[in-house]
């Protein structure tokens, strides 16, 4: 009975001949049961639009919905109508035109409003399924973890990956800001890849070295053993490249642009299509020793406890010490910034480590509470 009542009130209103108290009672109603107000309003907006066609008017000439209303009525057993709704349609037969056509409207039309509910209810609900994990190392500190796979990253200073709840379905997709080195799980059927701001590169079984902070300008990929392939991201057609064991790529990200590069095949031949590449300044490989440990290498060294520089410029050097001992450095004096350091910290405080590059460049410096002045000595 209640539920006629309310056929009854949403009638009413779409026919405009409800009184102010039945609209508050609809009103209460739907506050009550706010999982119907979505159909509800599905059912308005399209009344509201039915009503400004011509067709729909002309469709709805009163000797016309008389036959449509006796052929609803005899639906009443049927599987397609309600015994309910069929019910309420032979009682509106006997009502005013206008409130006739809303009322049986009503129960057709709020089938279908409510599949479309349904069907935009089980897609919220599977999407908001997909969770997403996060994990971070903050300034100071790294972080190892094993993925859903068996995968393990090692996460640098302020770094941090992500990966929602499908990983690992068809593809084993992670996201990473900063640094992280990765031993990858084989499985040739389910790709590994890592997106970045610039490029994203995938694998099948494989380690490897990932380094892509926001505020440097170069993304480095470095390959440890197997291979992995290289593309800039959002551009469709591009050339990807090949690394192999021992090999680093260097992507420069403000000069970060792409030339067409003409095919000299024959015209007509199906290789004469444009083939898209990096531009080689904007990207080089370049090897690395063969004969040193993994332990040994500036871009792995951090995974055993170790920050290597060879050659950094002191503004290099500061910006990696920034995060390596969650501090602030501010160099004041701009010929100190060129100063070069070659060296390893392992076990040292922030204070040891300047002590130590004080040995080869003279510069002073100021500590206050985690910020470090340095001037020209």
């Amino acid at each position: 009975m209640k539920e006629l009542r309310i056929d009854e009130l949403i009638a009413k209103k779409l026919a405009k001949e409800a009184t102010e108290a039945e609209l508050t009672e609809l009103a209460e109603y739907f506050t009550m049961n706010p999982e119907e107000q979505y159909a509800q309003e599905l059912l308005e907006n399209w009344w509201g639009s039915a009503n400004k066609s011509k067709e729909f008017k002309d469709s709805f000439k009163e000797d016309h919905f008389q036959k449509i209303i006796t052929k609803t009525a005899e639906l009443e057993l049927s599987e397609s109508i309600s015994p309910s709704v069929a019910k309420q349609i032979s009682i509106l037969h006997k009502s005013w035109f206008r409130y006739a056509v809303a009322a049986s409207l009503v129960g057709i039309i709020s089938i279908f409003a409510w599949n479309a509910y349904e069907n935009w209810n089980s897609r919220f609900t599977q999407a908001n399924q997909i969770q997403e994990n996060e994990i971070v190392a903050k300034p100071g500190t790294k972080s190892k973890l094993l993925l859903p796979d068996g995968t393990r990253v090692w996460l640098n200073s302020e770094s941090r990956i992500t990966y929602n709840s499908t990983f690992g379905d068809s593809l084993r997709e992670v996201s990473l800001e900063g640094e992280a080195y990765f031993d990858v799980v084989k499985n040739a059927h389910k790709p590994f890849i890592v997106h970045t701001s610039g490029i994203s590169i995938r694998v099948l079984g494989t380690a490897f070295n990932v380094k892509s902070y926001p505020k440097e300008s170069v993304i480095e990929a470095t390959l440890v053993r197997g291979l992995i392939e290289v593309a800039r991201n959002s551009v469709r057609n591009a050339a990807k490249i090949i690394l192999r064991p021992n090999e680093k790529l260097t992507y420069n990200k403000p000069l970060d642009k792409i030339q067409q590069v003409e095919n000299t095949a024959e015209k007509g031949s199906l290789s004469a299509a444009p083939v898209y590449a990096f531009k080689p300044e904007h990207i080089s490989i370049s090897s690395i020793p063969k004969n040193l440990t993994d332990s040994s290498r500036i871009e792995t060294s951090w995974v055993y406890g170790k920050l290597l520089f060879d050659g950094d410029s002191f503004e290099e050097l500061a910006q990696k010490m920034e995060r390596w001992f969650n501090v602030k450095i501010k160099i004041v004096n701009p010929r100190v910034s060129l100063f070069r350091f070659t060296g390893v910290f392992e076990d040292e405080n922030i204070e040891e480590a300047l002590h130590a590059l004080q040995i080869t460049n003279p510069f002073k410096f100021q500590i206050k509470e985690n910020e470090i002045i340095i001037d020209k000595k």
